[in-house]
């Protein structure tokens, strides 16, 4: 609805870039605003340009998701999903690295493009979900993994799919403490990156 009623231009999806976890913030004007670890309320929810079309902050965050702000086992979060960064990370038009448009997401088409992530309780702030391109044998933000080792992605076709990941790499993450970024895969072999990655665009896109 939103990309219908914006001249088939695709929500932004853009982030000021931070030095610490707190410092990666959503911008005002993107699907979602704030930070997914540090906000308190659903204000920034609300705020995003998506909010209008379906006014339920539940739909926002897991079930399973017991994660807290900051960690600290206060409060509860209020956000689990974030968006595919190839997805309009940068509204700049002229930017190559990135969809704009919807009519743009052609080569993979729109059932293979992912859209929302359930994104790892230690991994997930801004709205944003970052994947590295094929052939790099990392992890940008991290996949949740809660739902019997895996999680539940949505496409630009409009379907949705529950994921089970392969390999122990990917599982690491539920060991860890702290900030999950940029964990190592299996280098020339890892399915759960292959497969994240067959989600995206070989950029430049154009």
């Amino acid at each position: 609805m939103y990309v219908d009623d914006h001249g088939d231009r695709l929500p932004p999806n853009a982030t000021i870039q931070g030095s610490s976890r707190d410092g990666w913030i959503a911008t005002d004007q993107t699907w979602v605003a704030g930070n997914a670890w540090t906000d308190t309320t659903t204000t920034n929810i609300e705020r995003g340009v998506l909010f209008p079309y379906n006014q339920s902050v539940q739909i926002y965050k897991c079930p399973s998701d017991r994660s807290t702000v900051r960690d600290l086992g206060l409060i509860a979060r209020t956000r689990s999903v974030s968006m595919n960064n190839y997805l309009n990370d940068d509204p700049d038009p002229a930017d190559v690295n990135c969809w704009h448009r919807y009519s743009d997401i052609r080569d993979p088409s729109p059932s293979h493009v992912a859209v929302f992530v359930d994104e790892h309780q230690g991994s997930i702030e801004n709205a944003r979900f970052l994947i590295r391109q094929p052939g790099m044998w990392d992890w940008g933000d991290h996949p949740a993994t809660r739902h019997n080792h895996g999680c539940v992605l949505s496409f630009a076709d409009g379907r949705c799919e529950a994921w089970h990941w392969l390999e122990p790499t990917t599982l690491a993450a539920d060991t860890m403490s702290g900030w999950v970024q940029g964990l190592p895969g299996i280098v020339g072999r890892d399915r759960d990156l292959k497969r994240v990655q067959a989600c995206v665009p070989t950029v430049p896109i154009r």
